[in-house]
């Protein structure tokens, strides 16, 4: 599997887990379109997000130039979930200087990360603190945490926007949608188009003169 596809210039980018330990070998890049997990944590997403930009201004957003990766290029390399200092994995150090200096030279302007890790080795990336382990992160703060990112967008900033990752195609999915949006969405709560419709948003109000559009 390559470390990572697309365009690290485009504006946007998505931050995954790690790779599948049974299938990296034979996948070619993060969130390959081929294996399920992209279709369960992030196409329904997409879809939402496209109809939402398409009905309001005509627009669509290129996604073929998405820049894509893992948070870190092996599954071992992953603390333990009740762990907050990660001292015990050295590895985790080195991914995280390689992704801050990915950041700090393309500048991107939003990254999208999916579930706890994702989103605690982001924080911790960016100097964000207090540190936590990341089974802190439930889909109620994860929800919390992306409504707090889209209110307090910085359009001079790099921009950490937390979305769900497995647990919305597990057994408690239904609970994961509630407890992510809350109360502020409409009944019955769908997670997919409260992101979407959140993200359009966010893209039209903070990106419009940004080259994300497709012409």
């Amino acid at each position: 599997m390559e470390p990572s596809c697309g365009d690290p210039k485009f504006p946007i980018w998505l931050v995954a887990d790690s790779p599948p330990k049974k299938w990296h070998e034979q996948l070619l890049a993060p969130l390959d379109p081929r294996h399920p997990a992209r279709h369960n944590i992030w196409t329904p997403i997409l879809e939402y997000t496209q109809e939402a930009l398409y009905r309001k201004k005509k627009r669509r957003f290129d996604t073929a130039r998405l820049y894509i990766r893992n948070a870190v290029t092996n599954p071992d390399n992953k603390p333990n979930t009740r762990s907050c200092d990660w001292i015990e994995v050295p590895q985790v150090k080195v991914e995280m200087d390689k992704l801050q200096t990915e950041i700090e030279y393309f500048k991107p302007k939003i990254v999208l990360t999916f579930g706890a890790f994702a989103f605690e080795f982001l924080r911790r990336t960016e100097g964000k603190e207090p540190l936590r382990r990341f089974s802190y992160w439930g889909a109620r703060l994860l929800g919390d945490e992306f409504r707090k990112s889209i209110k307090s967008y910085d359009p001079s900033g790099v921009n950490i926007i937390p979305l769900l990752h497995v647990s919305i195609s597990r057994g408690k999915f239904l609970e994961s949608h509630r407890y992510f949006v809350g109360e502020a969405g409409e009944e019955p709560v769908n997670y997919f188009e409260y992101v979407g419709k959140m993200l359009a948003d966010l893209f039209l109000q903070e990106l419009d003169q940004h080259p994300i559009w497709i012409k």
